[in-house]
């Protein structure tokens, strides 16, 4: 049997949609994984963007090799200030690990920049950034971007996450021989099996939300926070309700939640419930609950992974033209609607022919059922393993 392969990933923070892809990756035979992080400020209660303090309530950093320097324990993250500061002591341990391939998360890390310096030492670096051109930069940004990211893009391979993130890497200078595709996924195998779990109590859970009926009900899981867009889905809903029984469940907290809440006060919005923050043992509860699946983002929506949560439940999907994942993930008429962001008519058509066909929503569930099994956990790792072989390969090789 050959030696594994060394694979030093280098990334921020622990987080629990990474948490099962780590543990996939390291039953792998062929490579010997070790996952170093910058911060461990996830792993207690801490601000996640919901306008509170969060703690998971899943393992993070169980059935993984890991390391955790002294750098991490006192960093904090969610400051760009942050970005630039170097955890020197990670650092210091990729060059003692004598690995083969480092894969780091996030251009705008200076450890990535210092990691890519420094491959002389005998390593490939793969990137993995999820960002894409779908949200328009000031131009001075767009101009520093052109000017620093070919420096870095052109010396490393890419690893992307769909569509729009390829054209991301392309923009900036990444050769296309050097792009290799790794899927953004979720845990499917476990959300299905909650799903088989709870499905038999979905009325007892639905009336838990405050729904009492069969009428079907619009979801949103998401940061109650400007770019998520939860206004225009409530305003979508609010002419929706006038024709079509249906119910809004507004799943998650942030800093929106209270003028929300108000506007539906005011306008006498009916059938508009709030579930506030569910942590990981109870979102699945959500979308069992729920019958269609809405993320209206306007910007900076690089993906987009509670479409892919959402999928694993049979919903059908209905994504604004700015969502990352919406090429890859939404076929138009086919497993649901892509509408233009912003278009408060397009997503309140694309919701009322889902709300008055329960056929319809069916059919275009068991599609995104089918299409998100290709963006399971097995799969990414089966795609990284492939990328890390192949450039451990060509070791001194200009690549």
């Amino acid at each position: 049997m050959k030696t594994p392969i060394k694979v030093v990933h280098l990334i921020s923070l622990p987080a629990h949609y990474y948490a099962a892809l780590y543990r996939e990756l390291s039953r792998r035979p062929e490579i010997d994984l070790t996952v170093m992080f910058y911060s461990t400020a996830s792993l207690n209660a801490y601000d996640a963007g919901f306008g509170r303090k969060v703690c998971w309530d899943v393992p993070l950093t169980d059935g993984y090799k890991s390391y955790i320097g002294s750098s991490a324990k006192v960093r904090t993250l969610f400051n760009p200030r942050a970005n630039l500061q170097p955890n020197w002591d990670v650092l210091r341990e990729v060059l003692r690990s004598r690995c083969d391939v480092v894969w780091a998360f996030g251009y705008t890390f200076v450890n990535t920049w210092v990691a890519a310096a420094a491959q002389f030492k005998g390593y490939r670096l793969l990137l993995r950034d999820d960002q894409t051109l779908l949200t328009e930069r000031p131009r001075w940004k767009r101009a520093l971007k052109h000017l620093t990211l070919p420096l870095l893009f052109r010396y490393v391979g890419g690893l992307y996450t769909g569509e729009e993130n390829r054209r991301f890497f392309l923009h900036y200078g990444t050769p296309r021989r050097r792009l290799f595709r790794a899927n953004h996924c979720v845990d499917n195998k476990a959300l299905r099996a909650r799903r088989l779990e709870l499905e038999p109590r979905r009325r007892e859970i639905r009336e838990s939300f405050g729904i009492r009926d069969e009428s079907p009900v619009v979801l949103f899981s998401g940061k109650l926070i400007d770019k998520k867009k939860p206004q225009l889905l409530l305003e979508a809903f609010e002419q929706l309700r006038r024709v079509l029984p249906c119910h809004l469940l507004f799943v998650g907290d942030g800093g929106l939640r209270r003028s929300l809440e108000d506007e539906v006060s005011r306008r006498g919005i009916p059938d508009v419930r709030w579930a506030g923050f569910l942590n990981q043992s109870r979102i699945a509860e959500a979308y069992v609950a729920g019958d269609i699946f809405v993320l209206p983002s306007a910007y900076e929506e690089t993906w987009g992974l509670v479409v892919n949560e959402a999928m694993n439940f049979a919903l059908p999907i209905v994504v604004s033209d700015k969502v990352g994942c919406g090429p890859d993930l939404v076929r138009d008429g086919y497993n649901g609607f892509v509408f233009r962001s912003g278009d408060v008519e397009g997503l309140r058509s694309a919701l009322a022919a889902l709300v008055a066909s329960d056929a319809l929503r069916k059919e275009y569930g068991a599609h995104s059922a089918a299409l998100v099994q290709e963006y399971s956990v097995e799969a990414c790792a089966d795609q990284l393993v492939k990328a890390f072989l192949t450039v451990a390969a060509t070791p001194g090789q200009r690549w």
